[in-house]
Parts: C-alpha cells; sequence; structure tokens
C-alpha cells in the first residue's frame, strides 16, 4: 500500500478572496475581536471615569436600619450603601448603612440584641477585633448619650490601623444597633457635630414617632 505525502504548499486563496496577500474571509473575526479590545479597555474606563459616584443625602431624608428604626443623615454625606425612607414616610428596604464625608466613614449595623447598650459595645469591641479588624480597640472613657427621642446609648473612642474613631451602641426593642466613624484626626474633628447629631437622630417609629 502506498502512502500518499502530505502536501508541503498551502493551497493558495482564491484571487476573488484577497486583498494585498490577505484573506479578507478571516478580517469580520479578527476586526470583532479587535473591537471587543478596544471597547474593553478603552471605551469602558472612560466611561466608568466620567461617571459620578456621588449618591449625596439632601435635607430631610431619612435612612431605614429596620422597618421600624431610621435615623437622620447630615445633608451632603454620601451613601455609600442604605436604603432611603420614601416621600410617603414608608419603609420598603431597610439594612447596614455606610455613609462617607470629608474623609469620614460613618457606618451603622443592626441584629437582635437583648442585652445592655454597654454589652453591645464590650461584644462588638471582642467580634471586630477577632475578625474583620485585628487592630480594633475601644479605649478611654466611655460617655452615656442619649437620643433625641430619649433611647439611651454609649459611646467610646477607638484606634485601629483604619485611623482614630468612635464606636457608640443602643439597643431599641430588641435591636442592637452598632455605630462606627473613623478617619484621620483632622476630619473627625471637623465632622464631629455631624456624627453626633446622626447618632442622636437615631429613633423608633413604632407609634408614630416619625
Amino acid at each position: 500500500m502506498t502512502l500518499t505525502q502530505p502536501s508541503k504548499h498551502r493551497a493558495r486563496v482564491p484571487a476573488e478572496h484577497r486583498v494585498l496577500g490577505l484573506d479578507i474571509r478571516s478580517l469580520p473575526p479578527a476586526l470583532f475581536v479587535i473591537a471587543v479590545f478596544v471597547v474593553l479597555t478603552i471605551v469602558v474606563p472612560r466611561i466608568d471615569s466620567s461617571l459620578a459616584w456621588d449618591d449625596p443625602t439632601e435635607a430631610g431624608e431619612q435612612l431605614a436600619l429596620t422597618d421600624a428604626i431610621e435615623f437622620t443623615p447630615t445633608a451632603g454625606w454620601d451613601v455609600e450603601s442604605g436604603f432611603r425612607v420614601d416621600p410617603g414616610e414608608s419603609v420598603q428596604k431597610s439594612g447596614d448603612v455606610i455613609l462617607a464625608g470629608d474623609g469620614v466613614t460613618f457606618q451603622i449595623s443592626s441584629d437582635s440584641f437583648d442585652g445592655t447598650p454597654s454589652q453591645l459595645l464590650d461584644q462588638t469591641a471582642k467580634v471586630t477585633s477577632r475578625t474583620s479588624d485585628p487592630s480594633f480597640q475601644v479605649e478611654g472613657d466611655r460617655t452615656n448619650l442619649t437620643t433625641v427621642t430619649g433611647e439611651p446609648g454609649v459611646l467610646a473612642p477607638y484606634s485601629s490601623i483604619r485611623g482614630d474613631g468612635l464606636a457608640a451602641t443602643f439597643v431599641i426593642d430588641g435591636t442592637g444597633l452598632q455605630i462606627t466613624a473613623y478617619g484621620p484626626p483632622a476630619q473627625m474633628t471637623a465632622a464631629a457635630e455631624d456624627i453626633r447629631d446622626m447618632i442622636t437622630s437615631i429613633r423608633s417609629t413604632d407609634g408614630n414617632n416619625r
């Protein structure tokens, strides 16, 4: 049996499919790949950089921490996460809140808790230092504070690798609220009044206390 040797010469592209020696049949797939590359590496980044990601709060807006607890953010702080109470003052969605303003980050998280605000602050320090931020350390004297609707809480300064800050806790109708604010010392000092106003604005909406 005689084996046929493969040809050493590639089949020539028919003249009607050649331009400048290139097979024009391969151009559409190649152009598509080039177009996708240009879109992903040039167009999309430019569009992304041109979009404003700011979501500043306006005067009088409320953010819902739960379906029965809300607070008033200081106007101009950007909402990085959180849900606004709608204009009809009904809560459609609620959850943890992160606000940012002039280098300061303000956070509130909530969960079920049946202890005191001081016990919750102890727990906050233990959990945070063991998990997300081993450098987190509540230090200094604790201060009692009360919201505008009379809810008692505690506040203490803390330090961590993210900067100096403060931690505050409240327990409202079986819901524990953990509040932290942190940033560079100068910015924290400038934002101190805003932070206190936001903390003390926390309130239960049961009984129409809006």
